[in-house]
């Protein structure tokens, strides 16, 4: 009877391990949805609330409303620390109701203070990476990077949803900019009940409440769940990681204002605009598949070499090839691809890394310090941009802030080690 009851609790192990998988896909696919569908639609945005501007003025005012926007990043920390305080499920739950509730406000602006305000809001939900933690705390660790990175290829959905419905909402001869946020309104809302009643807490967070109380002893406090963050003995990697992410934030400018650049190129339409959407989209599979592979295969360290090395290059490529009355297309499909499956690897091997180099009980606080830092990336990126743009053009700052990701490579050459298969139950 009880090897019966056993192997029951085996198979009904498997079977909500599967459902799990299921639920953080429909997750990510609602965040990489919600995270860029804001990021397609600036020159729509700036065509509608900042018309009587000129052009480098109205994107000048557009970058600063993003970068007040961003903000909202800053309190990601605490939804962290809340998960390591609280458990990761209610946290889940909450970032993904939020998630749908603030595209529904964002439907409802009316000028560009509002569209702000609503957008600030969905960045505090959408920068959580709650379902990171769950399934880095969910699979072994030999299999980590591959789950993770099966969940974000199917969670690419969301990107691909991107292309097809702004082929629907704006074209040529109309535009409809708030039919964006239809997708992320009718799934979020649903998506977070669903979570919170029918999800588990994760085995490792049950582990250590239940058998070592660490939960009540070290995360009583935000104060003390950083202080065993920097007292940690890897306390230089995770200083490293967070400059990494910096960097990384401050090229959050492309992903933002990419679109609104090459919209005013005289050698694009919305139809070629479209297309490179979904030539980024698509690329982005191919992208977290080589990401998973790589990570698991060969190590997290080489990544960050390729894609520091890389990202500046796409970023020349997609400008410079912004401007050439020939095969403009072509170029801009390239570049924007390598950009954007580089920026958006970094940040995955950058997400990895210091889940696996911080203790359990502060795992949601590292990981939420990480997602800070690299908003106050984003943020400088963007108020700092807003000048330079009005003084050299776009296209110059997004090259500007993307040759400091060089500056990553001596970086982890010196400070950070392999985390490849190392067992998380054993980080100190």
């Amino acid at each position: 009877m009880m090897e019966e009851n056993n192997e029951y609790r085996v198979f009904r192990s498997k079977i909500y391990f599967r459902y799990l998988i299921v639920i953080l896909i429909f997750v990510e696919i609602l965040d990489t949805y919600t995270t860029n569908y804001p990021n397609v639609i600036p020159s729509q945005v700036i065509a509608e609330f900042l018309a009587d501007y000129p052009e480098n003025m109205a994107q000048s005012i557009f970058a600063l409303s993003i970068g007040i926007a961003t903000i909202g990043m800053y309190l990601v920390i605490l939804n962290q620390y809340f998960a390591d305080k609280i458990g990761r499920k209610l946290l889940l739950a909450f970032t993904v109701f939020g998630m749908g509730f603030s595209s529904l406000l964002i439907f409802f602006s009316t000028n560009i203070i509002q569209y702000t305000i609503y957008l600030f809001m969905l960045y505090v939900f959408f920068s959580s990476d709650i379902w990171i933690i769950y399934i880095n705390e969910e699979c072994p660790a030999e299999k980590r990077g591959i789950w993770t990175n099966m969940v974000l290829v199917g969670g690419v959905i969301g990107a691909i949803l991107l292309p097809i419905f702004r082929s629907i909402y704006i074209t040529e001869t109309h535009s409809y900019w708030r039919g964006m946020t239809f997708f992320a309104i009718f799934l979020g809302i649903p998506l977070g009940f669903i979570i919170l009643f029918t999800l588990k807490e994760t085995s490792k967070y049950q582990e250590i409440k239940a058998d070592r109380g660490l939960i009540n002893k070290n995360s009583g406090s935000l104060k003390k769940n950083l202080r065993t963050l920097f007292n940690s003995s890897r306390r230089k990697e995770v200083i490293v990681i967070l400059i990494i992410s910096y960097i990384s934030g401050l090229n959050y400018l492309f992903v933002a204002l990419g679109e609104s650049f090459i919209s005013n190129s005289p050698n694009l339409d919305q139809d070629d605009i479209n297309i490179i959407v979904l030539v980024m989209s698509i690329s982005v599979v191919f992208g977290y598949i080589f990401t998973g592979y790589i990570a698991d295969k060969y190590g997290r360290k080489p990544l960050f070499y390729a894609y520091s090395i890389v990202l500046p290059i796409g970023i020349m490529i997609a400008v410079f090839g912004s401007y050439s009355t020939e095969g403009a297309l072509v170029y801009v499909c390239i570049g924007a691809s390598l950009a954007n499956v580089t920026f958006w690897g970094l940040g995955v091997v950058i997400r990895l890394v210091i889940l696996e180099i911080v203790p359990t009980e502060s795992r949601g606080t590292g990981s939420g310090m990480k997602s800070l830092i690299g908003a106050f990336g984003i943020t400088s990126g963007l108020l700092l941009s807003s000048i330079i743009i009005l003084l050299y053009g776009l296209g110059f700052s997004f090259i500007f802030f993307s040759v400091l990701l060089w500056i990553n490579i001596p970086l982890v050459a010196k400070f950070i080690k392999e985390t490849k298969g190392i067992d998380l139950s054993e980080v100190k």
